[in-house]
């Protein structure tokens, strides 16, 4: 299973993409590029317009970025966003758009101080995300997202 965090604060905002790799292995992309925060109402909670900039992601290793936005389509799609979320008593649902599709989101969050902390699973495919394979390492399709904003 691969994992993507994303994170962000109000000092340094950055998304986190923990990546597990089949057989064997995993690597992380990081961003510094997100923009957006969650606000609260009494115990509701909701986000629009949150933006991670894909082509910002960087592993610790050049051939490895460069494939990795190859199969993201960054020059194409630069952009993940969290279209909108609500959430109440610690379960939300939202949409979120990759490579030009919009899907459905369901998943758990928490509030830590004054920032929201929401995770929830993807599957790479549903996003015409498949086919990632380099010399018989490949990703698995099924990804677990953790975003983290700061609440206004």
């Amino acid at each position: 299973m691969a994992f993507i965090f994303l994170s962000t604060n109000l000092q340094a905002q950055q998304a986190t993409v923990g990546v597990t790799l089949i057989p064997a292995g995993s690597f992380k992309a990081k961003s510094t590029d997100v923009k957006g925060f969650a606000t609260k109402k009494g115990d509701e909670v909701s986000a629009k317009n949150i933006v991670v900039d894909l082509k910002d992601l960087k592993t610790g290793v050049d051939l490895r970025d460069k494939h990795t936005k190859k199969h993201l389509e960054t020059d194409k799609f630069p952009q993940a966003i969290l279209v909108s979320a609500t959430g109440k008593g610690g379960k939300g649902t939202g949409v979120i758009k990759i490579r030009g599709i919009e899907k459905n989101i369901a998943g758990t969050y928490k509030v830590e101080g004054n920032t929201l902390v929401a995770q929830f699973p993807l599957v790479l495919s549903e996003f015409g995300i498949t086919g990632i394979k380099y010399m018989g390492v490949g990703v698995d399709d099924e990804v677990r997202v953790q975003v983290s904003v700061p609440i206004k």
